[in-house]
C-alpha cells in the first residue's frame, strides 16, 4: 500500500473509537538503561516516552490486545519480562543506544521458550545497525526509522500463514530470510502530515496511576531536525510540524484525559520558527501547562524569552556543546560563540531559568578549549549540564 493510502488509514484509525479486540495479543517492552540521567532529566527513567506511547497507542487502535512491560526500574529486567509476559502472539522491543545486552539475552530466552514467536525491534539502535542487531540477536525483523506507517502494514500481515513472504514487500523493514540472511527492504517515506497521528493514550503504561498523580507527560509539536551536528544520529531526519490547531486540540484533550499540568516539550528545536514558538507558548499558557523546552542558541529574541517566562516555561535548555569556535565548526554545530552569549543574556534578562548542555570529547577539542568551557561555566548564571561524548553505534 502506498504512503498516501496508509496515511489515510492512519488518520481513520486515529480519529475512530477503539475497535473490538482481535484474538492476537502483542507485548511491547521498554528496555532498562545503565545510564544515570543528568539532574533535571530523571523523567528519562520514570516518565512515559512519547515515541513509544505513539506505537502502543497505534497497536491498541488497530484492535490488538496490548501488554506493555517497562523494565527501566527493574533489578532483574529479563526475569521481569519472562515472569510477566502471558499468552502473546508477538513481541516488540524498543532499542536504545545502551540496550544491546538486554536485547541479546531476552530474544534468546523468548525464542528458547517459543521458537515460532515473532519478535520485532524498533528504535534508534536497530535503525542505525539493523544488520548487526538482527545477526547478533534472535529477533526476526526490525522496523526502521519512523514506525507508524510500517507497523500498519506489518501487523496486518504478521498473523497470516504466509507472513514471511508478505513482509518482503513492506518498505522500512529489515528481516531474516529462510537462509538467515539479513534483507533490507526499500526505505520508508516519513509521515507527511503529523496531524494524522493518534491522540496519545498514556493509559497503556503500567504506571498510569502514578502518571495521573504526578500530572506530567511528554508531548511534541514537531518531529525531526534540520541540522547536521556531527555527534548526533538522526533516526527521523526530515522536519515536520503539527498544525497549531491540532497541537492545541492535543493539549486540551490530553489535559481532559490525564489532568496533566506539566510537560517536557519533546521538540528537538523549540525555536525552529520564532513566530510559531510564540504561538506554542501562548497555547500552553492558555491551558495552564508548565513546561521545559530544548532550544538552539540561534535564532532567539527578547520577545521569545519574555513570552516563555510569562507563559509558564520553567526553563529553557540550550544546546551549547562547546565554547570554542573551532570545536563548534568541526562538529557542524552551525552556531557562533557570540550567539551563545546573546541567548543566555536574553534568557537572564527575561528572568527565564536557563540550562546549558555541554559535551566533553568533541572533534578538535583541545586543552585550551576545555579551559574556555570551565571558565565560561564558572562565570555564568545558568545551570550547566556536562556529559562526555560516548561513541554509540
Amino acid at each position: 500500500m502506498n504512503n498516501e493510502l496508509l496515511e489515510k488509514k492512519l488518520r481513520d484509525l486515529s480519529f475512530s473509537d477503539y475497535p473490538s479486540l482481535r484474538k492476537e495479543k502483542i507485548a511491547l517492552i521498554v528496555p532498562p538503561s545503565p545510564q544515570q540521567p543528568t539532574p533535571g532529566r530523571e523523567f528519562l527513567i520514570t516518565g512515559p516516552f512519547e515515541g513509544f506511547t505513539y506505537i502502543a497507542t497505534l497497536i491498541k487502535k488497530m484492535g490488538f490486545e496490548l501488554q506493555v512491560i517497562d523494565c527501566r526500574l527493574k533489578e532483574s529486567p529479563v526475569s521481569h519480562v519472562l515472569e510477566n509476559i502471558k499468552n502473546v502472539s508477538a513481541v516488540g522491543i524498543a532499542t536504545y543506544c545502551d540496550s544491546y545486552l538486554f536485547l541479546e539475552e531476552l530474544t534468546s530466552l523468548l525464542k528458547k521458550e517459543d521458537p515460532n514467536l515473532p519478535i520485532f525491534l524498533g528504535g534508534p539502535l536497530v535503525t542505525s545497525l539493523p544488520e548487526l542487531l538482527l545477526t547478533k540477536t534472535q529477533a526476526d525483523f526490525a522496523v526502521l526509522g519512523e514506525a507508524e506507517l510500517t507497523l500498519l502494514e506489518l501487523l496486518e500481515d504478521l498473523f497470516k500463514s504466509d507472513w514471511q513472504e508478505r513482509i518482503k514487500t513492506i518498505p522500512g523493514l529489515a528481516y531474516k530470510n529462510k537462509d538467515h540472511e539479513i534483507i533490507l527492504t526499500e526505505a520508508r517515506e516519513q509521515i507527511k502530515n503529523l496531524d494524522n497521528l493518534p491522540l496519545l493514550d498514556y493509559s497503556v503504561w503500567p504506571n498510569y496511576e502514578s502518571i495521573l498523580k504526578n500530572g506530567q507527560i511528554l508531548i511534541s509539536s514537531t518531529r525531526g531536525c534540520p541540522h547536521s551536528c556531527a555527534f548526533c544520529f538522526k533516526t527521523i531526519p526530515c522536519v515536520r510540524s503539527k498544525s497549531l490547531s491540532h497541537f492545541e486540540y492535543e493539549v486540551a484533550a490530553l489535559k481532559k484525559q490525564t489532568g496533566f499540568n506539566y510537560t517536557w516539550l519533546n521538540d528537538l528545536n523549540f525555536n525552529l520558527g520564532l513566530e510559531r514558538s510564540l504561538e506554542l507558548a501562548k497555547i500552553l499558557k492558555k491551558h495552564e501547562i508548565k513546561f521545559h523546552c530544548f532550544s538552539r542558541v540561534h535564532p532567539v529574541s527578547e520577545d521569545l524569552m519574555t513570552t516563555l517566562k510569562e507563559s509558564g516555561c520553567l526553563g529553557i535548555w540550550f544546546g551549547i556543546e562547546s565554547c570554542d569556535q573551532d570545536v563548534l565548526d568541526a562538529n557542524r554545530k552551525a552556531t557562533k560563540v557570540s550567539q551563545i552569549d546573546h541567548a543566555l543574556s536574553l534568557a537572564e534578562k527575561a528572568g527565564l531559568a536557563a540550562r546549558g548542555l555541554f559535551i566533553v570529547g568533541l572533534e578538535n577539542e583541545s586543552e585550551e578549549a576545555l579551559k574556555k568551557m570551565v571558565q565560561f561555566i564558572k562565570k555564568g548564571t545558568f545551570l550547566p549540564l556536562v556529559k562526555y561524548l560516548v561513541p554509540f553505534p
